[in-house]
């Protein structure tokens, strides 16, 4: 019954609220500078993002190398989490995001003339620096959307910037396999310069502050103690903030432990090729892509945790799959079933997280502390995800590929427990953002 329920749901979405929901979101000129910048990057991103591991590995790493390489990364972006968050609060969303952006130039600057795996070390730093701009990111987003909407609104901010990976993921392949991954990559790595340089303009040209919304509350409060530090900040978290957290924490641990690993164990282990891999995540792409903003719309009507509870477990079981994919058409499988968690808007990728979960982060976070407490939660995220890349590239090459697919599946299942047993939504707790002062 409920399952019918929520496919008559969904057509219903689909058939009267999509464009309304798009037509709404995008009425906001920061949805739509955000957006245009955001999808262009993921478009020549995405075309060889999927196969970073291979290109690492072609320059001369082995596994276990490339996962000790890959918590570097993860080390990098725990020192820019809380600063980003606690600058946005401070400095304004804007100036934060451009910051962040001109500093992430570098990166593809560093990849393109690489010629030895060491070399990837200073890039990954420089990627990890522009991570300053998330939680400004995330706070502008939800400052630029109704308190009622924003499961919608950052489902259609997801929906549109992930479209790009349509594309991407098979031209990519194709790219890779014609070229080779060394060529192929850098061939991109040119393109991606210049849509940096593009982002950077558009977002200084058009980009406005959305931080002086929050002023008032600054006022009521600006007779209480502020915290002097993190000990402090991290004290203030409520109960929610942290069991979130804690879920997230675990996630980041579970995701970081195999991503990188994804395309390794399908090329190597199933046999496929880059082009292979690169239609199964076409594949996956249309599908999130399609249920994307109806899910978020979903989560806007029923709540989030059901969406995120659903999200989660298909996740737990996609990741699983893998060790049992043997061909192409089962892998394909696999990733599908991916591709629906991530539509549902509730998985954890890395220090960020899915739509609906972001859209629940915001809900439960007043407006003139929200960046701060994004920048923490992904801090915490970091901090306890560091050694995973690591660990999984032991398990991957001196103990059993499978491994870390089957202990990544463990350590989500243990998270979803978490928060079905210790979160408790309430709707009424979500801060309009003209009521909170």
């Amino acid at each position: 019954m409920i399952q019918w329920g929520i496919g008559v749901y969904f057509v219903e979405c689909g058939r009267l609220s999509f464009f309304s929901v798009i037509r709404e979101t995008f009425s906001s000129r920061n949805l739509t500078v955000l957006t245009v910048t955001q999808t262009a990057t993921m478009f020549t991103a995405f075309l060889w993002w999927p196969y970073r591991s291979l290109f690492i590995l072609e320059l001369g790493a082995t596994k276990e190398l490339l996962g000790q390489l890959l918590m570097i990364e993860t080390i990098s972006q725990i020192i820019f989490q809380l600063p980003g968050g606690i600058l946005a609060d401070r400095l304004g969303r804007r100036r934060i995001i451009l910051l962040s952006r001109v500093i992430r130039l570098g990166s593809p600057l560093i990849y393109l003339f690489a010629t030895h795996w060491i070399h990837i070390a200073p890039g990954l730093l420089l990627a990890s620096a522009g991570m300053l701009g998330i939680p400004a990111v995330y706070a502008l987003i939800a400052e630029s959307l109704p308190a009622e909407g924003r499961g919608s609104g950052f489902a259609a901010y997801r929906m549109v910037t992930m479209m790009p990976m349509i594309v991407t993921s098979l031209l990519g392949g194709i790219l890779m396999d014609y070229f080779g991954v060394l060529q192929g990559v850098r061939y991109v790595l040119m393109a991606s310069v210049l849509v940096a340089f593009f982002s950077i303009f558009v977002c200084w040209r058009f980009l406005t502050e959305t931080l002086e919304m929050a002023e008032p509350q600054r006022s009521v409060q600006e007779d209480k103690p502020r915290p002097k530090g993190a000990i402090q900040e991290f004290g203030r978290m409520p109960r929610d903030v942290w069991v979130l957290t804690a879920v997230g924490a675990i996630s980041a641990f579970a995701m970081r432990s195999v991503w990188s690993f994804m395309v390794i164990y399908a090329v190597e282990e199933v046999g496929l090729s880059t082009t292979q891999w690169g239609l199964i995540g076409t594949v996956v792409s249309l599908i999130t892509t399609a249920i994307t903003i109806p899910g978020g719309m979903l989560a806007d009507r029923i709540g989030r945790k059901p969406c995120i509870i659903i999200s989660r477990v298909l996740s737990s079981f996609s990741t699983l799959g893998f060790t049992f994919a043997g061909d192409f058409l089962q892998m394909g499988a696999v990733r599908a079933l991916g591709g629906v968690a991530s539509g549902f808007g509730g998985i954890i990728m890395g220090m960020q997280g899915g739509p609906v979960w972001q859209a629940l982060v915001a809900d439960i976070t007043p407006p003139e502390e929200r960046g701060r407490m994004m920048g923490m939660m992904g801090t915490i995220s970091g901090i306890v995800s560091t050694p995973a890349s690591w660990a999984g590239g032991y398990m991957y090459e001196n103990i059993s590929p499978a491994l870390p697919f089957q202990a990544s599946f463990l350590l989500d299942i243990a998270g979803t427990a978490i928060f079905v047993a210790l979160f408790k939504e309430h709707r009424e707790r979500v801060i309009p953002e003209d009521e909170s002062a």
